[in-house]
């Protein structure tokens, strides 16, 4: 409804097991009732298995194998979420280069609830491509030219992030001096249930806060499916609506 072609949540399976079964079956739910949603709405869906930070590396490594499982099957990449500044990324490595060598996208949270040194570990031990927020990113410049440099992708959610205290308001948010500094961005609703706003809603907020430009929207829009999960073809036409888009406004 909001106009997303493509969907990628992030899932941690443990939750739900002992409910509806173990967490592959939990998994296995997810996958098909998402394929489901998304074939009824005629776009694509793909799951974001993630850890948790606060819980042994033991069962991040079990839940790599997992995702590993299903990678090409309705898992598309392997997260790692939970309070950074309290469980460093170190302990983490194995599960990510499990869920690496399986073709699955690193995408772990950083940069939100610690600083720049989250970001570097996430890089560094857990070969991210995709940063979940990645905000604090901007207390070092390096770091900065670092991520502009090697493309990768910050999952921006500024709803949170303000409600989070991560940073002072929307008005001092960082994006815009992240894409000016070329970092590639991505706009997303981070648990809509518990902050508000979903997709659309985080989209005209920062053109209306913010004063983003269409370009500078459409670049959100690009990076986000430049790097996704989905299919190439599904890619490629979706990045042509982009620049039609553009052409209409």
């Amino acid at each position: 409804d909001d106009g997303a072609v493509w969907v990628e949540p992030h899932f941690y399976p443990p939750r739900y097991a002992g409910q509806l079964g173990t967490a592959e079956e939990v998994l296995e739910i997810v996958i098909d009732e998402g394929q489901r949603a998304a074939d009824a709405r005629g776009i694509g869906c793909g799951w974001i298995v993630s850890a948790l930070r606060d819980f042994d590396p033991d069962q991040a490594v079990d839940l790599a194998k997992l995702a590993a499982m299903y990678a090409g099957s309705g898992v598309v990449a392997f997260g790692l979420a939970a309070d950074e500044a309290l469980f460093p990324p170190e302990p983490f490595a194995e599960a990510f280069g499990i869920a690496r060598d399986a073709g699955l996208i690193s995408a772990p949270h950083a940069g939100e609830l610690a600083g720049p040194a989250s970001v570097y570990g996430a890089l560094d031990v857990l070969g991210a491509r995709r940063i979940c927020h990645g905000v604090r990113a901007m207390e070092d410049p390096a770091l900065v030219e670092r991520l502009a440099a090697d493309e990768v992708v910050l999952d921006i959610c500024p709803t949170s992030n303000v409600m989070l205290a991560v940073v002072p308001s929307i008005e001092e948010h960082p994006l815009v001096k992240l894409l000016d500094a070329g970092v590639r961005c991505s706009l997303n609703g981070d648990d809509p249930l518990l902050f508000g706003p979903g997709l659309l809603g985080e989209y005209e907020l920062v053109r209306d806060t913010m004063g983003l430009s269409d370009e500078q929207l459409a670049q959100l829009a690009r990076s986000s499916l430049v790097g996704s999960g989905a299919p190439r073809q599904l890619i490629a036409d979706a990045v042509d609506h982009v620049e039609e888009w553009l052409t209409m406004v």
